[in-house]
């Protein structure tokens, strides 16, 4: 089994806990800030999956760090769960699948919106509005700046890209005058 069915089944149970004690954007936020201590340390990756670290001083040192974070109990047994499962290197990728079930669960959704240029506020209005008539969710825009794409903009949703920039257009426009 893959790592990322295997990580999506440990945050669809961890999102069902977290619904049940009413805590689910408090549990992801736990979870994003422990992911993110986690991928940021390449010492303690690599002390919680060494098979020559006892079982005890693992724990001790996840203790510490859950400690200093200060992260909910739910996040707190889930993380000491999957330490003694041998599975604790799947927690930044437990975190992303976690972070979409979540986003689902309360009606929302990230788009992704490239641009040459920095975007007026009026227009990432319109376009936030012109994509939650289209998913039917509430939207959430991160935009950026690429100026390779020459002009336009490349908007994704998900798994869904939507390309507008003048880049792409100038290629195809290339290919068919190269195919003839």
């Amino acid at each position: 089994m893959s790592q990322g069915v295997i990580a999506r089944r440990y945050a669809k149970a961890l999102i069902n806990l977290a619904e049940k004690e009413k805590t689910l954007e408090g549990t992801g936020k736990c979870l994003s800030e422990l992911a993110a201590v986690y991928a940021d340390a390449p010492e303690l990756r690599e002390a919680l999956s060494d098979t020559k670290v006892s079982s005890k001083v693992k724990q001790k040192i996840l203790k510490e760090i859950l400690r200093k974070i200060k992260v909910l109990p739910l996040v707190d047994t889930f993380s000491r769960y999957l330490l003694s499962k041998r599975r604790i290197e799947l927690l930044p990728n437990i975190e992303r699948a976690f972070k979409l079930l979540l986003q689902d669960k309360l009606g929302r959704i990230e788009a992704w919106v490239t641009s040459a240029h920095k975007l007026p506020e009026a227009t990432v209005e319109k376009l936030e509005t012109a994509i939650s008539k289209y998913s039917g969710k509430e939207v959430t825009i991160n935009a950026t700046i690429d100026p390779a794409i020459i002009g336009g903009i490349v908007t994704r949703i998900g798994s869904v890209v939507i390309d507008g920039s003048i880049h792409t257009h100038l290629n195809q426009i290339r290919k068919s005058i190269i195919r003839g």
